[in-house]
């Protein structure tokens, strides 16, 4: 089954059987505004110029959430930074990442349950019912970090954005495999074979979704102090 790189953010954001997601909302929304950015990258929709993202294409993916997000941008009046739009798209990701997992339900990857708490407080939870595109981009991943697997684009991607939203220390858990990780990634966007122009997007969406991530922990920091 393919999976765009949203949805595999998502997939991985989320506790398989409790359905929780394993990072603050906050994190998720930002990180989603990233995967659909970077993908944006990969479709060659959008590049970086002199720091700021610009439209390449205006043509129609035919997926409405990467259009809605290309005519967003083309219709701003200036051009303007990767963090900039990383802000911009995650203050709204709530709405997107409620869509994006109803596409998931729509794909019977995971299932919509409800609790209630003392007959008053509800919660909703999102558990996976079919865990083998899960699996598959888990092991993918592990194969790509720790056995030097030759990585695909979107993989690199993928890697990159969850590096920047804490989600490599859930995914490899072994604090060796997690030291490795960190490592592999990094040399990853320097060392494969990629566009000068794709390695310098995805570096700046990946520095603008980590700046946003940090100032979660930051704020939330401050506010406990």
């Amino acid at each position: 089954m393919k999976l765009n790189l949203y949805e595999e953010f998502i997939l991985l954001s989320l506790d398989k059987v409790k359905g929780k997601f394993l990072i603050d909302s906050l994190s998720v929304n930002y990180g989603l505004a990233g995967a659909i950015l970077l993908e944006l990258s990969q479709k060659e929709k959008l590049s970086i110029n002199n720091k700021k993202i610009v439209i390449n294409d205006q043509g129609k993916t035919g997926d409405k959430i990467l259009d809605d997000t290309t005519e967003l941008i083309r219709r701003s009046r200036k051009t303007r930074k990767a963090k900039y739009w990383v802000n911009k798209i995650g203050s709204k990701a709530g709405d997107l990442k409620y869509e994006i997992i109803q596409q998931l339900c729509d794909k019977r990857i995971i299932s919509t349950r409800k609790k209630k708490f003392l007959w008053i407080f509800s919660a909703t939870y999102y558990p996976v019912i079919y865990a083998e595109p899960v699996d598959e981009i888990k092991n993918r991943l592990k194969d790509i970090v720790l056995n030097f697997k030759k990585p695909e684009l979107e993989n690199i991607l993928l890697l990159s954005l969850m590096n920047s939203c804490q989600l490599t220390r859930i995914l490899f858990t072994d604090k060796k495999d997690h030291k490795t990780a960190n490592k592999r990634i990094k040399e990853l966007t320097k060392d494969v074979e990629i566009s000068e122009a794709v390695n310098q997007t995805i570096k700046e969406i990946q520095a603008a979704v980590l700046v946003a991530s940090t100032s979660v922990f930051v704020s939330a920091g401050a506010t406990n102090t």
